[in-house]
């Protein structure tokens, strides 16, 4: 669940960016918690006692209360929490590195430029604070334990003869219970990309996509399927964007 606040003393434009985020949210399919403040005092008041703590702050530099300075007390409060800029003039972007701002809303644009903010802050969130997910797993002696995994260390998951098999940073489990086909449903959701019938690999793990094979960072290849190809191309891409805004 990702806490979120928007900052700014028109009430319209709260209301009005309140509801694209949440569809944006949904598209996403990330879990959203949205407090909207017309009162940047009680922004402060609320976050300094981490009731709640707040992931990522939309923040209106040009309110009159001044946003640099709410932005201050902030910071003072919190380094780790996302800072969004809302403004309505470009110059001001030159004036707010100090802030530690993650991204920019241009108030006037902003149905052009929401998503793709969003999107980013967000994923800078999960590259942070890696979502830890459970598996039960078979060790040696067909013993069954369950572990945690962050979601950023699972590097691939395949299937062998029937077995699922978890490939991670650190290394290989064999998957106790689980479909294959239930993984790659939901695992697809999480930056991860079908390259073949027996296979979903993490798309930041990718280092090199051949013509029926895909190449990791950590020079493991893959089996791709060409049917799939053009599909992992358009992610393998897409995330590199996303990366590098593109």
């Amino acid at each position: 669940m990702l806490n979120v606040a928007f900052c700014d003393d028109d009430r319209n434009f709260l209301h009005n960016v309140e509801k694209e985020a949440k569809k944006i949210f949904e598209t996403l399919k990330v879990k959203s918690s949205i407090d909207l403040f017309t009162d940047a005092n009680l922004l402060i008041e609320k976050f300094e006692q981490y009731n709640p703590y707040y992931h990522i702050i939309f923040l209106d530099i040009d309110m009159p209360f001044n946003g640099k300075e709410v932005a201050r007390k902030l910071r003072l409060i919190d380094h780790q929490f996302k800072l969004v800029f809302i403004t309505s003039f470009d110059q001001e972007v030159l004036n707010t590195f100090q802030f530690n701002v993650s991204d920019f809303l241009p108030k006037l644009l902003l149905e052009e430029h929401l998503f793709s903010v969003i999107q980013r802050v967000v994923n800078a969130v999960n590259e942070e604070n890696p979502q830890n997910q459970i598996f039960e797993v078979n060790i040696q002696d067909d013993d069954i334990i369950t572990i945690k995994i962050p979601l950023n260390d699972i590097i691939y998951i395949e299937s062998v003869n029937r077995k699922s098999y978890l490939h991670t940073k650190r290394e290989t489990y064999l998957l106790h219970g689980y479909k294959f086909t239930e993984l790659v449903a939901h695992y697809i959701n999480f930056n991860f990309v079908d390259i073949h019938r027996t296979c979903i690999v993490n798309i930041k793990y990718i280092f090199s996509i051949g013509g029926i094979e895909v190449r990791l960072d950590n020079g493991t290849i893959l089996p791709l399927s060409r049917r799939k190809r053009q599909n992992v191309v358009d992610k393998f891409i897409e995330n590199i964007c996303e990366v590098n805004i593109c």
